[in-house]
């Protein structure tokens, strides 16, 4: 018994060992998203009319994503689309320690106080390139209004991660994607999760109420669509 138990023992640390052949055989990190000179994340001024200004990061952000991450935040509006409506457009891309820099969105959602009331994947279609998938967030939290009272706030948020050639909706599936690639290709690949957030007008009536949200969600899914091709980079694989 005690022989049979060894040589399993010495099969497994065999078999761990072996897997060292199969780790990244480079430092260097490709990803698919475009990267000014300084690589940082190279976030477009003007989206068909959208125009961004800089969004704070702040330095809990920094430290908490770990050393090595890139952000990219603007905050889109437009001048003829609707007075004062704003779009908030946030990128995150994993430095050397991407445990810490990638993670599943709705965790940051949570921590801001936001509930999640449904999920759904949605599907972009890009001219020319072909269709990738976002998860679609449907979420809700009490907000304090300018007078004194409390009302609730709905947004859609919607995400995706792109790694070196892959674009996805899902956490899980980033996730199974880079571990593959660890392992079969020996790449530690750059992945990014680019977030768009769209805040849904508070409206007295109910019909009201709906036809912002019907608004709302076609205009970030348009937004999405001009924002993604000055985003990703054309070795990106689609659908």
């Amino acid at each position: 018994m005690t022989t049979k138990r060894l040589a399993i023992l010495l099969a497994i640390v065999g078999l761990g060992l072996s897997t060292v052949f199969l780790l990244p055989k480079s430092a260097a990190q490709p990803t698919g998203l475009q990267l000014t000179g300084e690589e940082e994340v190279a976030m477009p001024e003007d989206v068909s009319g959208w125009f961004g200004r800089s969004g704070e990061i702040t330095q809990k952000e920094r430290d908490t994503l770990g050393k090595g991450t890139k952000f990219g935040r603007m905050i889109y509006s437009h001048p003829v689309a609707r007075s004062g409506y704003e779009l908030l457009v946030s990128v995150v891309l994993s430095g050397h320690d991407m445990s810490n820099s990638i993670h599943r969105p709705e965790r940051c959602l949570d921590a801001q106080g936001w509930s999640i009331l449904e999920s759904e994947e949605v599907a972009v279609h890009l001219e020319g390139r072909g269709t990738f998938p976002t998860t679609r967030l449907h979420t809700r939290r009490s907000v304090q209004l300018k007078t004194g009272t409390t009302a609730t706030q709905e947004a859609f948020t919607f995400y995706w991660f792109v790694g070196e050639n892959e674009i996805t909706g899902s956490h899980w599936e980033r996730f199974f994607q880079d571990n593959r690639d660890r392992l079969l290709r020996g790449v530690n690949q750059r992945w990014a999760f680019i977030m768009v957030t769209a805040a849904i007008p508070i409206r007295e009536k109910p019909e009201e109420q709906a036809e912002a949200k019907r608004w709302v969600d076609m205009t970030a899914r348009k937004f999405i669509k001009d924002f993604a091709p000055l985003l990703h980079k054309g070795t990106l694989h689609y659908q």
